[in-house]
This record gives C-alpha cells, sequence and structure tokens, in this order.
C-alpha cells in the first residue's frame, strides 16, 4: 500500500510539475507577444484602471509604466477622445465587444486608430477588459486619397469647362460630357456607341477626319482650329491618341475669331497714324502695338506681346498715384484720359498723353482696351522752359531787390560822406590841417564806395555768366587739395589741420574756379573765425547724396554761430555774425551764389564756441 500510494503521489507531482512549465511557456509566449507587439495594448480592471499596458502604448503616451499601472486611462488619452473611450468603456463591461476608429493628434500631425475592446470573462464574470490599438493612418491616408482621385475625376469629367468625347479604334462613341452635347448639338443618349461618321457624315472626308486619323497613326497630340459649319462656330480641338482610342477637348472660340477680325481691321487704320496705338485684352495684356508705338518706345510687337504695358514702359520717376489712378479708371471700365511719364526701352524719359478706351462685345462683355498715345515730350520741354524762366527771373527780381538794399544802405553812406568832405574843402584852406584830414577822410569814403561797387561788380559777373560758363569734369579731392595748400600759411601760423576724406578717384562736374572758391572761402572763415581755446580741425568729406549727385561735408571746431538769431540771414550779402573779426561779409554769400551756379544747393547747421558743418549738394550731371 505504501509503494503504490508513494507513486501515485510522484505521478502527480511530476503531472503538477509539467503543468506549470506548459503554464509558464504560454505565459513567456504570451508576455514576449505583448512586450514586443506593435499594436497598443493595455487590461484595464472593471473600474478602468491599468493593470497592464505594452510599451507601444507606452511610446504613444508619452509615459513610463509606473505612471500608468493603477491609473485610469481615461486621464493619459488626448482630451479631444477621452469622452468617446468613455462611453465605448461602458459599452464594453456591459458584456459586448466593441469595434470603433477614432482620430487624435499625434507628434507628426494626426494619427488614425481602430480600437478594439473585449470583455475579459473569468466563470462567466467581466473582471475587465483588453484594449487593442491599431495604428491605420497610412491605410486611413491611402482610402482617403483614393476617395479623393475618385471624386476629383469624377467631378472633373462632369462638370469640365471644355466640351469632352471620347473615340474608340473603329470611331464609336464612347464618352461625351454636357458642354459638348450643347456645342455640338448631340444628345448623349442617342449617340453613345454610334459612329462618329453617321452622326456627322458632312464631315466623313474633311478636317475632322485628316486630323484624327493623322494622331492615331503617329501617337501624338493634334491641335486645329475649324469652322463647324453645322451649328455655324468657329471650334478649337485637341486630340490626344491612346492605346483605346482618342480624347477629344474642344472649346468655342467664335468670339476670338470675331475679335480678331475686327483687331485686323483696327490694325489697319492704327498703322496710318503717328500716335502710338496699344490694345490689351481685358486683363491689361498687350496684344498689338502699332509701328508708332514702336518708333517712340523703342519695344517691338514681339517684346510687347503679353506683356502690361505699364510693367515695360514705367521707371524711378513715373508717379505712383498716376499709376495707381490707372489702375482704378480702367476697374470703371469707361473711357479716360491721363497724361504720365514714362521711360523709352533706351532709359530715356517718354511723356505720354493717353486715350484709353474699353471695347465691348455683343454681349456687353468687356474683351480690350485700346490706348492711343501721343509723345508731348515737346510740349514738357517748353513747359520746364517756361518754369525755368520764371525761376530765373523771379531770382534776378530778388537779386535786383538785394542789390537796391546794397546801393540804400551801403553806397550811399560813403557818397553821402563824399559829399559832404568835397563841399566843405571848397571853404577850408589847402594849407590848413582840417584841409588834411577832410582830404583823407575823402579818400577813405570814396575807397569804401569802390569796394561796394567791387563786390557789386562780382556778384553781377557771376550771375551773368551762370548760364555759360564752362563746365567739366574733375577730381574732386584735387581741387579741394589747391585750395587747402594756398591757405597752408596761414593753417601753420595758427595750428591749423585739415583732414581730408574724399576718394582719390572721385569726379564731379561743375565750374573749377567756382569749385574753388567754395573750398577757399569755407577754408579762409574757418580759419578767420576759429575758436581761441583750442587748435583748429576741419574736416573734410564726400559722400554720395539721397539726390543722386555726390554731398560735401565741410566741419570746423571754430566759434561758430547763435543760428537763432541768424534767421535766414546766413547767407545774405553784407552779414557778419562776428563782430570781433574784420571782414565784408561776402564770403558766405559768393560760396552760395556758386554752388548754385551749378546748380547745387547748400545748407549750414551751427553751434555758439562750437563749430560750424556745411552741407554742399552738387548736381549728378
Amino acid at each position: 500500500m505504501g509503494h503504490r500510494d508513494d507513486n501515485d503521489m510522484l505521478k502527480q507531482e511530476s503531472g503538477h510539475a509539467h503543468n506549470r512549465f506548459e503554464l509558464a511557456q504560454s505565459e513567456q509566449r504570451f508576455r514576449l507577444l505583448f512586450e514586443n507587439n506593435p499594436t497598443l495594448a493595455v487590461f484595464q480592471d472593471i473600474n478602468g484602471l491599468v493593470l497592464d499596458i505594452n510599451p507601444a502604448f507606452l511610446t504613444f503616451l508619452h509615459k513610463a509604466k509606473h505612471e500608468v499601472i493603477g491609473q485610469h486611462l481615461h486621464d493619459f488619452l488626448p482630451a479631444e477622445v477621452r469622452a468617446l473611450f468613455g462611453e465605448k468603456f461602458k459599452e464594453a463591461i456591459g458584456g459586448h465587444k466593441v469595434h470603433f476608429e477614432v482620430t487624435v493628434q499625434g507628434q507628426y500631425g494626426e494619427q488614425y486608430l481602430k480600437v478594439n475592446k473585449i470583455p475579459l470573462v473569468v466563470e462567466e464574470r467581466i473582471i475587465g477588459l483588453h484594449v487593442a490599438a491599431e495604428d491605420i493612418t497610412e491605410m486611413a491616408a491611402a482610402q482617403n486619397l483614393i476617395k479623393q482621385q475618385a471624386t476629383a475625376l469624377t467631378t472633373t469629367l462632369e462638370s469640365i469647362t471644355d466640351a469632352f468625347f471620347s473615340l474608340d479604334k473603329d470611331w464609336n462613341l464612347t464618352y461625351i460630357n454636357r458642354e459638348a452635347e450643347r456645342l455640338i448639338n448631340l444628345s448623349r443618349e442617342q449617340s453613345l456607341g454610334k459612329n462618329i461618321w453617321q452622326l456627322f457624315p458632312e464631315e466623313a472626308n474633311g478636317t475632322y477626319r485628316r486630323q484624327y486619323e493623322q494622331a492615331l497613326e503617329t501617337g501624338k497630340t493634334v491641335q486645329f482650329e475649324t469652322f463647324f459649319a453645322r451649328e455655324s462656330r468657329w471650334l478649337e480641338f485637341k486630340a490626344y491618341p491612346s492605346a483605346t482610342g482618342l480624347s477629344i477637348y474642344f472649346s468655342d472660340i467664335s468670339e476670338r475669331v470675331e475679335a480678331d477680325k475686327q483687331l485686323k481691321l483696327l490694325a489697319l487704320v492704327a498703322q496710318g497714324t503717328d500716335n502710338g496705338v496699344v490694345i490689351t485684352d481685358a486683363q491689361g495684356r498687350t496684344e498689338w502695338v502699332n509701328a508708332a508705338f514702336t518708333r517712340h518706345t523703342g519695344y517691338a510687337l514681339a517684346e510687347m506681346l503679353g506683356q502690361r504695358p505699364g510693367a515695360m514702359l514705367q521707371g524711378p520717376e513715373t508717379d505712383p498715384a498716376m499709376v495707381q489712378r490707372i489702375r482704378e479708371r480702367m476697374k470703371r471700365r469707361k473711357p479716360f484720359s491721363v497724361t504720365i511719364l514714362n521711360y523709352k526701352k533706351s532709359g530715356q524719359k517718354l511723356w505720354l498723353a493717353m486715350d484709353i478706351t474699353p471695347i465691348y462685345n455683343d454681349a456687353d462683355e468687356l474683351t480690350q482696351f485700346v490706348a492711343l498715345m501721343q509723345n508731348i515730350n515737346y510740349r514738357k520741354e517748353i513747359e520746364a522752359s517756361q518754369a525755368k524762366m520764371t525761376q530765373d527771373l523771379y531770382r534776378h527780381n530778388r537779386d535786383l531787390q538785394q542789390f537796391t538794399y546794397v546801393i540804400s544802405h551801403n553806397l550811399r553812406g560813403p557818397l553821402a560822406n563824399a559829399l559832404g568832405l568835397a563841399k566843405m574843402l571848397t571853404k577850408v584852406d589847402k594849407n590848413s590841417e582840417a584841409f588834411t584830414v577832410s582830404l583823407a577822410h575823402l579818400r577813405e569814403s570814396m575807397g569804401q564806395a569802390d569796394e561796394v561797387l567791387k563786390d557789386l561788380n562780382l556778384v553781377l559777373s557771376i550771375r551773368d555768366k551762370q548760364d555759360i560758363q564752362a563746365q567739366e569734369t574733375m577730381p574732386l579731392v584735387d581741387v579741394c587739395a589747391q585750395a587747402v595748400n594756398n591757405l597752408d600759411e596761414a593753417l601753420q601760423q595758427c595750428g591749423g589741420r585739415v583732414n581730408l576724406d574724399i576718394a582719390a578717384g572721385l569726379v564731379v562736374h561743375g565750374n573749377r574756379a567756382y569749385l574753388y572758391s567754395i573750398f577757399y572761402n569755407l577754408l579762409s572763415n574757418s580759419i578767420k573765425y576759429r575758436f581761441a581755446a583750442r587748435p583748429l580741425k576741419v574736416d573734410i568729406s564726400c559722400e554720395p547724396g539721397d539726390h543722386g549727385g555726390p554731398t560735401i561735408s565741410f566741419t570746423d571746431n571754430g566759434s561758430g554761430f547763435d543760428m537763432f538769431k541768424a534767421g535766414s540771414d546766413v547767407f545774405q550779402l553784407y552779414k557778419r555774425f562776428h563782430t570781433n573779426q574784420r571782414g565784408r561779409g561776402i564770403g558766405l554769400f559768393l560760396v552760395k551764389t556758386h554752388v548754385e551756379a551749378m546748380g547745387g544747393k547748400i545748407e549750414v547747421a551751427s553751434d555758439l564756441n562750437f563749430g560750424t558743418r556745411f552741407l554742399i549738394h552738387l548736381d549728378r550731371h
């Protein structure tokens, strides 16, 4: 009895061990499948707490395992799907297998998940759920793309604006869209499957057949225009050959053909005028220009075709406000006139007086614009000349007022003194001391009058020669250095220093004598009116100006002057701002006169006891 019981126990123990081994193997296989499965997998208890979760799901949640175990899965899901997952959880806990698809925002964009929730049943009691979510993003994207392409193809075939039909290699009609039915007056129901030459016997030996046969024989697309007599339309065809037959697109070009005829008639008229003519389409793209346009602008028809005239002709000084006005008037689609500065192909300015007229077809649709262009450069030159004459007259009147002031204040005093002294000399003994003193005063008064007359003569000579002075191109640094060298002794005596920052290759156009006088007068003023407490320093430089020409900067650290007190008198004749120094008050007047004689401008900024800066803007020509 004892041995038999022991054997039974050993067999039973061996069986249990084998079962445990099998169970362990099964668990290990399950664990490997669970841990390495790319499908998102999680086990939940009946309350929704996570019992186990695989790495794929953890990666999706961006969480570590210890953060999730024992927590509600709901808390880690994207906010937009929590309600749906909660609803499906309740449904699965109720004993139903649940399948659904959901879209979530993943790390690299939208992800599509196919989710299965399966109840875990032990001894007929639900103890939890197994949730598996498969990433079907690529599959969903592919299906979506297929749907989109199918929809697009269907939409294209049904709503294409061009007329379309297809033929098999036996000339049978296999498809026709609504627009084709309308243009060639053919019923889809009555014509599909029938031979095209039976439907249109009058075309069986004409242009259509020759073109279609050429496409099939060569395997190349053919394009042609022809008159469709049955419906009295001009049609443009494109036939594409394939292994199954022909795909044929066509459109009604009757209006275009008629417009071309009108255009040719208009061209015959326009060729005979000296005014430029431009014809554009409704969008403003050039369709035709006449020979006069080419003569005036330099642009040939081949260069203008398809281009907007404004884009070709407008330039740096074209008025943007005028361009905007033209655009607004064209939008109104009413005739209008405008004058605008354009540019020739060569870059020369071209003033044009333009009359722009919209053209409409029989359906009152805008088809073209016609612009007549008159070259008014000559008129603008006359206007500019008149403006210059007016400006010169104003300047001469201003100078006359200035000279009147000089005569009344600067010449009358010395002459009045001289007249008084001369009258007195007739009454004084020639051998007396009074006669000698009076004669000396008379000589001094006449000398003062002579100085004033010399100054007036100098100013008048500059004004008179302003338009006839020889202009030349010269290195700026050479002229400046000449003035500095001629004042070198005076600079050394006062310990002054001049810094020249002018490029050796920089050249300017003007009058050399005037330019020298400008530098000489400014530098001599800097020496004369230097600040006693510090050595004189003068900086002279030149840079390109905003106006296109060079701008010369002349700066010193001299005594300066009060700009507020000086006001508008800075460059006036006989105006002086330093009473402790001798001078006539003509230097700055001459500087300004010389600058303006060369077509330039001058401005000044000064601080009392700190120095003065002059900016001279020369003409760019």
